[in-house]
């Protein structure tokens, strides 16, 4: 998963997170308090009204008179709560005055409140019109106090209700609960909806923030893609600012200076012993020639010289292309351009390869060889060709075949050189043109190499402005893709 690998988008879902859990904790408290608050003034409220009615109906409620069962429960009522010294008092009802009291104060509270009043004999002194024919009921009514308690009335409608009674009435004063519970859902709802889109909107801040803080790392990784060890002395572009990013890039400068102090005494301690080693190899070579013309050496000192003589061959080859190569890196190797005929820098490998292939049999043929120039350096082009030709040489076995083509294609001079031999597995392709790199051969232990070869072959086929390709199958063969841009003759004949 690339996306996820993005520190931007680790850094945007981790801040969307946040967000989420913020807006969660926030909504949640936020519901939390409103409800409580909204139920906390309710029942207040209702205590309030309560109070008020209790204390406004009670001087009026004296005069109802009060059945026998209802004396003796409020005498009960009165033994087991401490009263004052006030006693019923008994006359004439005066019901109709105490509703008309009632329902002037009422007309002035909101019309959702219900409202039913009893006196001691458990009969109807006033029920808001809003009632109905339900009755509110409960059972057990405080004496002197206030009960709130949340119930349904007997149509299912949810209420809070407030009850108490005192010596004269019972008082029962209720809220329906569709206000307060349409309140909170509209509240959860409007969360529901804006919840979402704030995490949207935080989302898109987010990567847009870790964009804008990221944009300089991005910089950085370009302008580091850019050097190469070819090109050391360039440094990552100062940050004026003393931040992470600013620290981070002085770091890498550091570490790149450093780097490029090793290289240059790599490469100056690879020149100075290519440098030193040529003239003893070719002392000893020389040498080793001489003795071999004595014609009173046995045999076995014979074989052993000649021995030695190629293996200070091979040394004296692998130290020259190391001497190329530390030029190529300083950039002192001076090509000398101009317009090469390759078809006839082709034809006069092959007739060296084929040279070479005879001993083991190698058939060489030329299938194609169209008559081509480019712009290059004619001895370079030919140790390009000539290296390429003698590693399938040595990786075919006996009377294998080795075919080579030129031909022109997108204005390219393209040059294909396929073998028999034992082919390169695939996970070793990558890395066959590193310096001195061979891969591991299982079919010939005799098979010699530095693992210089193609790396010197890429070399100069870049610094011809060309590509060189491979595509290989064990035991099928290989195929070498070089191709080279034309010259201006060949473009325009």
């Amino acid at each position: 998963m690339k996306l996820f690998s993005s520190i931007r988008t680790r850094l945007t879902l981790w801040y969307a997170m946040f967000v989420a859990a913020t807006l969660m904790a926030f909504g949640g408290s936020t519901y939390w308090f409103t409800r409580s608050t909204l139920e906390e003034n309710l029942d207040i409220s209702l205590r309030n009204e309560i109070e008020w009615v209790s204390a406004f109906i009670e001087p009026k409620a004296r005069k109802v008179p009060l059945k026998r069962a209802a004396l003796k429960e409020l005498q009960q009522l009165q033994e087991s709560t401490p009263q004052d010294d006030t006693e019923p008092q008994e006359g004439d009802a005066e019901i109709d005055e105490i509703w008309n009291e009632i329902y002037q104060h009422l007309l002035l509270s909101p019309r959702k409140q219900l409202i039913q009043i009893l006196d001691r004999n458990n009969d109807v002194l006033y029920i808001s019109h809003n009632l109905g024919t339900v009755r509110l009921q409960h059972e057990d009514i405080p004496y002197r106090s206030i009960k709130l308690v949340t119930t349904q009335t007997e149509d299912g409608r949810q209420i809070r209700l407030a009850v108490s009674q005192n010596d004269f009435v019972k008082i029962f004063l209720a809220y329906p609960l569709e206000d307060l519970n349409q309140v909170l859902g509209n509240l959860f709802f409007t969360f529901l909806v804006l919840a979402p889109l704030a995490l949207v909107i935080s989302m898109v801040g987010g990567w847009f923030l870790a964009h804008q803080s990221l944009k300089p790392v991005d910089a950085l990784s370009r302008a580091a893609r850019e050097i190469s060890a070819q090109n050391l002395n360039q440094r990552l572009p100062a940050n004026t600012v003393d931040d992470e990013i600013g620290r981070l890039t002085a770091t890498f400068n550091e570490m790149i200076g450093r780097l490029q102090a090793s290289f240059v005494q790599l490469k100056q301690f690879s020149a100075d012993a290519s440098h030193e080693l040529r003239t003893p190899l070719t002392i000893i070579r020389g040498e080793i020639e001489v003795a071999l013309r004595n014609k009173r050496l046995t045999m076995s000192v014979r074989e052993l010289l000649q021995s030695v003589h190629d293996e200070t061959i091979r040394l004296s080859s692998i130290v020259e292309s190391l001497m190329s190569l530390v030029k190529s890196d300083d950039g002192r190797m001076v090509f000398e351009f101009d317009a090469i005929p390759i078809s006839h820098v082709l034809a006069d490998i092959v007739e060296d390869v084929r040279i070479l292939g005879a001993e083991k049999n190698i058939r060489v043929e030329v299938n194609r060889l169209d008559p081509l120039v480019v712009e290059g350096d004619r001895n370079r082009l030919r140790q390009l060709f000539l290296t390429i030709l003698d590693n399938a040489v040595k990786y075919t076995p006996d009377h294998g075949s080795i075919n080579i083509s030129l031909e022109r294609r997108n204005g390219s001079a393209v040059v294909k050189i396929q073998d028999s031999g034992i082919g390169i597995p695939q996970r070793e392709l990558p890395r066959i043109f590193q310096r001195f790199y061979r891969v591991p051969q299982t079919q010939n232990k005799m098979i010699r190499g530095s693992g210089l070869g193609l790396s010197i072959a890429k070399w100069i086929v870049e610094a011809h402005h060309g590509t060189i390709e491979v595509t290989s199958k064990t035991q099928k063969g290989s195929t070498f893709i070089v191709t080279l841009p034309l010259s201006e003759t060949s473009l325009n004949p």
